[in-house]
């Protein structure tokens, strides 16, 4: 995978090889129980389709126990804890085949599902982002995100690796470069970027109780 070095951020021009039952854009989260079903079931489709589907019928099913994961900090002991109960939770909700929760993307794909199915109709540009976070990487997403929140609502609308996510990735790449070079990291990839990007909108609509 291309990694986003902290001079050289850029985006992926990767071919989405997806199935289109809920990766297909705007609107993914509407989709049917059956649909998510018949995603979860399909061993043949794309990660990032079985990641949503996992992501939209835990939302469904467990919100509190979605919300009680993204509460935690990135690697930490609560944050195994809270996936192991969300696993217990929503073993309904696991895909066929190897599947393992846990990792940024599937906290991305849990942030984005609880973003739009509890404050889809939020006004973005009205939310705010704390600069206090207790984690690196959630106080690189803070950062990345202050002042880009629409960009931002934009971004998790589009596929992964589709040529809608890398044109929406344009607006916010000198802000990333500008927030990576404040950590530790010495690269970071584009999923990993709209991940954390994600869990910060996500915690500034839920702070900012909007709905």
């Amino acid at each position: 995978m291309r990694k986003v070095a902290k001079t050289t951020l850029a985006a992926m021009a990767m071919a989405s090889m997806i199935s289109p039952a809920l990766a297909s854009g705007a609107g993914w989260w509407t989709v049917s129980d059956d649909a998510i079903k018949t995603s979860l079931k399909r061993m043949s489709v794309g990660g990032a389709d079985r990641m949503r589907a996992f992501a939209l019928c835990s939302v469904k099913r467990n919100p509190k126990a979605v919300e009680a994961l993204l509460a935690t900090r990135q690697e930490s002991v609560e944050e195994r804890a809270m996936s192991r109960r969300l696993t217990q939770a929503s073993f309904d909700c696991l895909p066929s085949g190897d599947f393992t929760l846990g990792g940024m993307s599937v906290r991305g794909s849990l942030a984005e599902a609880m973003f739009w199915t509890s404050f889809a109709g939020a006004d973005v540009e009205s939310l705010t982002v704390r600069s206090d976070e207790i984690g690196e990487k959630e106080r690189f997403a803070d950062c990345a995100v202050d002042g880009q929140l629409a960009e931002v609502r934009d971004l998790i609308a589009t596929a992964p690796k589709s040529d809608d996510e890398s044109a929406a990735l344009s607006p916010l790449m000198p802000r990333l470069r500008d927030c990576i070079a404040k950590t530790s990291f010495s690269s970071m990839d584009n999923a990993s970027a709209r991940s954390l990007m994600a869990e910060a909108l996500y915690r500034a609509a839920k702070r900012g109780g909007a709905g």
